[in-house]
């Protein structure tokens, strides 16, 4: 999908960091041993915010962006060294990502999906990124986010939203549909989203989105949920409208409700317009990939179609 959206890099970056089985970030305290060491700590920690706000809510992102920099850095292992440092990674842990990177490279390049201009013509674009992660991961590892009452704050100007903490937040990821197999149902099913058994769930403190308080779409997916003392979930990314809408599963459009269900689950107020525009789109890609496929020379990103559907996720529709 990388190769099909033109971010061909980030998501070999991505797949790499994920299969590489422990985070090249390391584990920083907002404090420190020494005064000198509080600070470093400190900067590390800022450095790395400033970084996760400008990909967006996705770990993803930030594995990609984090990797994408290291990798380019000239000036030999002084640059790369100090990066490092400036972001708490682990050198060896950028190296092992490194080797899995250039191996799934190859495979990718062997199936016909090789590395043209066109294949990373939307490398700096995170949206693009975001809706290749989300096309990934949804819509089996979709989590729902469910925020508590909204408040205001009286200001000069009227009343306007407060911003929302992270401990407001709750979770839930889709349970099994099928109530008559228990053996199944994790045991701290206990909610039901319009019918649909619901697991609660926690985001785990080594995301990145362990304090974010807000997300613009109630949707996220995770890559990976770890049942320990609590269900934690690891390596989170925000969803878009148009990411669920295109790569989240089969569409039911009730159009006199003025309402389209995504994969049984996701639930949308949207006219019946959208929902024959995004079902026509989603056959766009199913053909666009098959030509590929068929044709590994087929520049999948000059379509007219992909123009199209990137313009669309890149807007979110607003474009």
């Amino acid at each position: 999908m990388g190769a099909l959206l033109g971010c061909r890099s980030a998501s070999l970056a991505i797949s790499a960091g994920l299969s590489a089985g422990r985070s090249p970030f390391l584990k920083v305290m907002d404090r420190g041993e020494d005064d000198k060491d509080a600070y470093r700590n400190k900067l590390v920690l800022q450095n790395r915010s400033e970084l996760f706000e400008s990909v967006g809510n996705s770990d993803h992102a930030m594995l990609a962006a984090v990797y994408l920099n290291w990798d380019k850095m000239s000036g030999g292992g002084v640059s790369k060294k100090r990066y490092c440092e400036s972001l708490g990674l682990s050198p060896q842990g950028m190296r092992d990502v490194k080797t899995l990177f250039r191996q799934l490279d190859s495979s990718l390049s062997s199936a016909g999906f090789k590395f043209t201009k066109d294949s990373d013509m939307n490398a700096k674009s995170w949206r693009i990124i975001r809706s290749c992660i989300v096309s990934a991961l949804a819509p089996t590892q979709i989590v729902r986010v469910q925020r508590a009452s909204t408040k205001f704050a009286e200001t000069s100007e009227g009343a306007v939203e407060k911003d929302g903490k992270a401990k407001e937040l709750k979770f839930y990821a889709r349970g099994n549909d099928d109530d008559s197999d228990t053996s199944t149902q994790p045991k701290n099913i206990v909610k039901f989203y319009h019918g649909i058994p619901e697991e609660r769930c926690f985001v785990h403190p080594g995301s990145a989105n362990f304090s974010v308080g807000h997300y613009s779409c109630p949707w996220l997916v995770y890559y990976q949920l770890v049942r320990t003392s609590k269900p934690f979930m690891r390596d989170l990314t925000e969803c878009s409208n148009y990411d669920l809408l295109l790569f989240g599963g089969n569409i039911e459009v009730l159009a006199a409700d003025g309402l389209i269900i995504v994969d049984g689950y996701v639930r949308m107020n949207a006219n019946a317009r959208i929902g024959a525009l995004v079902g026509g789109l989603r056959r766009k890609v199913d053909d666009l990939l098959s030509k590929k496929i068929t044709n590994p020379r087929f520049e999948v990103a000059k379509s007219v179609e992909m123009k199209l559907i990137v313009k669309l996720l890149r807007t979110d529709g607003m474009g």
